[in-house]
């Protein structure tokens, strides 16, 4: 019976660099550039306010609208390292709809607010999904910013398993329910990315267990019922009853 009682596994999510800050200069501030060391971006089309192509110092390109000077309204931007965006664009950065295309085929879609995802969805290379809402949050110390998963939504594994609920800074974190494809179910409260606390699982052979849990396994006070209903309560260390 113990022996079903397996660890629910850390659910990892890392969303680094999911902050898009295109930073696209002023095609027509050619003097300001000089002076700071760059080289004016190529441009050509209804400048400043219209559609244009343009080419960066470093072998960024552009292709869409502009509006005085900046991109606004639809366009493509392609970074020389072949990540790019396309969608909506506002003052210079990706607002509104748009879609993030990292060079590795993962992509970020949604809608985006002054260069980063405020809700969508996040495909990652390895088929792992993540559906919700997003949070801006600022490093303490590098003061670097990024967009990562905060509220509620779901990480979708590429083999089928799944936790919905609550994230926080980028993992699960709150109450949450991790659903396995073999019929293994928990609920409860999720710290660090793994089950702790008061929750319980129900498992493919109509077993269950309520109680505490450390880590993702049983740990502490807790009750186990078979499959006709008859209850074993006790006390369990890392997955074990003592």
């Amino acid at each position: 019976m113990l022996c079903s009682m397996r660890k629910l596994g850390s659910l990892t999510l890392i969303l680094s660099t999911l902050a898009i800050a295109i930073e696209i200069a002023n095609p027509l501030a050619a003097i300001a550039q000089q002076a700071q060391g760059k080289r004016p971006p190529v441009c050509e089309g209804q400048l400043p306010t219209g559609r244009v192509k343009c080419n960066y110092e470093g072998g960024d390109n552009y292709q869409g609208e502009f509006v005085n000077g900046k991109p606004e309204g639809r366009g493509i931007y392609v970074y020389a390292n072949r990540d790019r965006y396309e969608g909506q664009f506002r003052n210079g950065l990706p607002n509104g709809q748009g879609v993030f295309i990292f060079a590795d085929d993962a992509r970020v879609i949604g809608v985006f607010k002054d260069g980063n995802i405020s809700q969508g969805t996040v495909v990652f290379a390895n088929g792992d999904r993540y559906i919700g809402t997003f949070k801006l949050v600022r490093e303490i110390g590098s003061g670097a910013v990024s967009s990562q998963p905060n509220g509620r939504g779901q990480f979708i594994y590429a083999n089928g398993d799944r936790y919905e609920g609550e994230f926080f800074a980028g993992s699960p974190f709150g109450q949450g329910v991790f659903t396995r494809i073999n019929g293994t179910r928990c609920q409860g409260q999720f710290f660090n990315q793994e089950l702790d606390g008061k929750g319980n699982c129900t498992f493919a052979n109509g077993t269950r267990y309520e109680g505490e849990f450390r880590g993702g396994v049983p740990h502490g006070q807790g009750t186990i019922i078979d499959a006709k209903g008859k209850r074993f309560p006790g006390s369990f260390r890392d997955g074990k009853k003592v």
